[in-house]
């Protein structure tokens, strides 16, 4: 039997030259997507969507984008267990320098959405990228 896990966090965005762009993050384990992590205990899901952000990239919210939480969900292997992995992600404008959690994340880059689909590693992830097409 899988093991369940559940994760949070934002789709970062900005907007440059009247075009909206979005964050990926290259994580240590060699694939780009967008930044999030566990809850810590006692927190809610907003919050652990949040401070993932700041952790990872050292972005902070501007503003949140009206839209739905998006959510993908994928199962992979680690240390020999299955596992069921959920993750619901808010679309944010942010704001601030990058600057990355090295012990997590190895690179960044900042890509219109179309060019975004084309980077992430992930079925998942693609689908998520034309996903927040419709909200933007």
């Amino acid at each position: 039997m899988a093991k369940k896990e559940q994760s949070f966090g934002i789709i970062p965005l900005r907007q440059r030259a009247g075009q909206w762009e979005v964050l990926l993050i290259l994580h240590r384990k060699g694939h780009w997507a967008f930044p999030k992590g566990h809850r810590d205990r006692g927190e809610e899901p907003l919050q652990t969507a949040v401070r993932e952000l700041r952790e990872e990239t050292g972005l902070e919210i501007a503003r949140f984008v009206a839209a739905p939480p998006l959510s993908e969900r994928y199962f992979f292997t680690w240390e020999g267990q299955k596992v069921d992995k959920s993750v619901e992600y808010y679309l944010a404008e942010v704001s601030g320098e990058v600057v990355l959690q090295v012990a997590e994340v190895s690179d960044y880059r900042w890509l219109p959405i179309k060019e975004a689909e084309a980077v992430v590693t992930y079925a998942e992830a693609k689908r998520l990228c034309r996903e927040v097409e419709k909200y933007l």
